[in-house]
This record gives structure tokens, C-alpha cells and sequence, in this order.
């Protein structure tokens, strides 16, 4: 343990020498938004003590809080936090993308696109989940995962990769969304060798949730006949181009990782305003909500395999802002004294106070150009307005 906290220390000493010759009075051209839905302290914590070697947590150089309310209660759900989040108005529980007055609001992730920025989705959900939803869609229900589709489809967003065909193409409007897409230019994926290998600069990967996610079994069938992708323009034209290469190529549990850097590999070409990704582990909020021990502290283990990948870039790209937070905190997870609960990871117990969220406050890690704004206690509904004042 003394020499995980000597290397702390001295990571921290250079990267905040880094940034105070760097980044000061300097406006980021890139911004990687990372967010742990679910991650409170707790989870913090969990990864922290079950870490010899120093996380990403600790090579922050500015740490700040995070209050998560929603417009209408203290204690938010994910809609409305993920709202807040992207649009910097905090709105009713339940709605999605819009105000309390179900108004559409604007997301950072379009005026970035406003502002000539590429820009990109990375998820280890489906697409047209709460917090992905929030940047791009607008609907009073999270359950309206047809219409987020369809906005999915408007959103001018140049990369995405993450999971959820079901919404796409089984619809009952009988729209193809995957050819709505592919008219639109894009490359559609429904593998994940086809979306590590592509070099298209504006693409969709709508993966099988067993490719994002470790914990979820493959499909016994095709990827396309699972989902109905028979009737899918994507799913036909990867069986006409298919080298009848049967080898299951997805890597979930290095999943989050691999896809963010891959988004910001193609996102980098031809962007000379720079680039906005938005990437969500959202599993953490599952385990919070399953009271899982072990699967909150494996899933806080590749949160902290991205989030140092991403520290990495930003070193190497002393233009890029990286801002870490959560949309709120599930299942009032604490350490406790061993032998208090079960079902948890060998050495360490965690505790849990409930299966729902809380309304405690969440951490703000943050690193490279203008990260210095995020040092201290801000609403969630600010966090968009800075990164905005940093980049416009």
C-alpha cells in the first residue's frame, strides 16, 4: 500500500505541473465526457480499496461534487439526471431531453455540433437508453424507445457504437431504421469486428448487448435473426460483403475501452474544430440496483481500464478536456465490516442501503485543458455550461 501512495502522489504532482503549463487561460478543442451512471462514492470506493496499483480516480488533478436533483425530487432517476447532464436544465423525473414544460431542450453534444465539432456516442447499453437518449432525443417517457430511434436517426451524430437493435428495425411503423441510416450515409455495423476494423469517419455499430457487456450470454442464433435483422438492410448487406469468417470476434470485457478509443481514433480524422464524445458505463447503476458486491467492484475495475486509457489520450493531446461524474448514485453503496452482507467480493464487503437511487452527491473527476473550472460544488445542471463557456 506505501507504494501505491507514493506513486500517487508523484502522478499527481506531474500531471498538475502539466496542467498549470498547459492548460491555463488555454480553451480545449476536444471533450471527452465520461459518465458512470449509478457511480457514487461507493462505487469510488470499491474500486479504490480493491486496487493495489494507483486508478485513474487518483491521477485526477481537480476533484469536485456533483449535486444530482431532478426538478421535482432529491433523489433523481436516470432521464432526468442524464438530462441534466447533457442539457443543463434538470427536469421532472421521467422525461427525457425535454424541460419540465416537455419543451425540447438543446444538449452540449449539439452545440458542439453547432460549433463545427464531430461528434460521438459511446455506450455499453443500447443507444437509445436514458443517457444517450438525453443528448440527441426528446420524449416524457424513457419507454418511447421507438421515437428515440427515429430522433436517433436526426441526430447528426457522427460516430456511435453500442447496443439495442431491437428498436432499429422491429417497430411498428415497419421502418427500417438501420436504411434510414445507411441513406444517410452512414456505415452500419452489426458486429463488433466489423465496427474495430472499420476506417469510416461516420459510422453506427448496433452490437448484440452479449458483445458490450460480460455478464450477458451470446445469442444462440445470428446476430440478425435475434433480432429480427432478417428484414434488416444493415444485417443484408454484411451477409453479402461476409468472408464467412463464423469466429465471435467481441471482446466485452475490454469492450468499453476498445469501442471509446475507436470512436476517438475516427473521430480525430478531418476534425479541425476538434471533436465531442459522450461515453457511458452504464452497468454500475444494474449492480447498484441488484445489490451486487462482485459485480460493482468488477465493473468499477473497467471503468478505471477506460478512464485510464482516456487519461492517456488526454496526456498525449494536451487539447482535449476529459470531465468524469455520475448522473446519481444507486443502491446507497458503502464498505462495511466484513461479514455484514453476502454475495460480496472476497476481502472487502460492501454495503447497501437500498435496490433504488439516492440523492447523494456524486464525484466530478477532472483532467486536461479547462479542468481547473470543475474544482468545487456545482448542481448537475452546470456541468454542460461550463464545458460549453470552455469550447465555444
Amino acid at each position: 500500500m506505501r507504494n501505491k501512495h507514493i506513486y500517487r502522489t508523484i502522478c499527481i504532482a506531474i500531471l498538475a505541473l502539466l496542467w498549470n503549463n498547459i492548460s491555463y487561460g488555454q480553451k480545449p478543442q476536444n471533450v471527452i465526457y465520461l459518465i458512470g451512471d449509478g457511480m457514487g462514492f461507493g462505487a469510488v470506493s470499491s474500486l479504490l480499496l480493491s486496487e493495489d496499483d494507483a486508478t485513474g480516480f487518483e491521477m485526477a488533478p481537480v476533484i469536485g461534487l456533483n449535486e444530482t436533483c431532478s426538478a421535482n425530487n432529491y433523489v433523481t432517476d436516470s432521464p432526468a439526471g442524464g438530462t441534466a447532464l447533457a442539457t443543463g436544465t434538470r427536469t421532472c423525473n421521467g422525461f427525457l431531453g425535454v424541460g419540465p414544460d416537455s419543451v425540447q431542450l438543446e444538449s452540449i453534444l449539439k452545440k458542439a455540433q453547432k460549433m463545427g465539432k464531430k461528434t460521438g456516442i459511446v455506450v455499453n447499453t443500447t443507444l437509445t437508453e436514458a443517457t444517450p437518449g438525453a443528448f440527441y432525443a426528446g420524449v416524457t417517457s424513457r419507454k418511447e424507445s421507438y421515437t428515440i430511434a427515429k430522433q436517433f436517426t436526426e441526430s447528426g451524430v457522427d460516430i456511435a457504437i453500442g447496443a439495442g437493435l431491437t428498436a432499429f428495425i422491429n417497430r411498428p411503423d415497419s421502418i427500417d431504421m438501420t436504411a434510414v441510416l445507411i441513406e444517410k450515409g452512414y456505415n452500419v455495423y452489426l458486429d463488433w469486428k466489423q465496427v474495430i476494423n472499420t476506417q469510416s469517419e461516420k459510422f453506427v455499430g448496433i452490437l448484440q448487448m452479449s458483445d458490450v457487456h460480460r455478464r450477458n450470454k451470446p445469442s444462440t442464433t445470428t446476430a440478425g435473426a435475434a433480432d429480427g435483422a432478417e428484414v434488416c438492410l444493415a444485417a443484408q448487406l454484411a451477409a453479402t460483403s461476409a468472408d464467412n469468417d463464423t469466429t465471435r470476434f467481441s471482446e466485452p470485457n475490454d469492450y468499453l475501452e476498445k469501442a471509446s478509443l475507436k470512436a476517438i481514433e475516427q473521430l480525430s480524422k478531418n476534425a479541425p474544430n476538434g471533436f465531442f464524445l459522450m461515453i457511458e458505463s452504464a452497468i454500475i447503476d444494474g449492480y447498484g440496483h441488484n445489490n451486487d458486491g462482485e459485480g460493482m467492484v468488477e465493473e468499477m475495475q473497467e471503468f478505471n481500464r477506460t478512464l485510464k486509457a482516456l487519461i492517456k489520450y488526454v496526456n498525449e493531446h494536451p487539447n482535449t478536456l476529459l470531465v468524469v461524474t455520475a448522473d446519481h448514485e444507486t443502491g446507497g453503496t458503502s464498505i462495511a465490516y466484513k461479514g455484514h452482507a453476502i454475495n460480496q467480493p472476497e476481502g472487502m464487503t460492501l454495503s447497501f442501503s437500498t435496490k433504488g437511487h439516492s440523492g447523494t452527491v456524486v464525484p466530478i473527476f477532472a483532467y486536461g485543458m479547462g479542468a481547473e473550472k470543475f474544482a468545487g460544488i456545482f448542481k448537475n445542471k452546470e456541468i454542460p455550461g461550463i464545458i460549453e463557456e470552455l469550447i465555444k
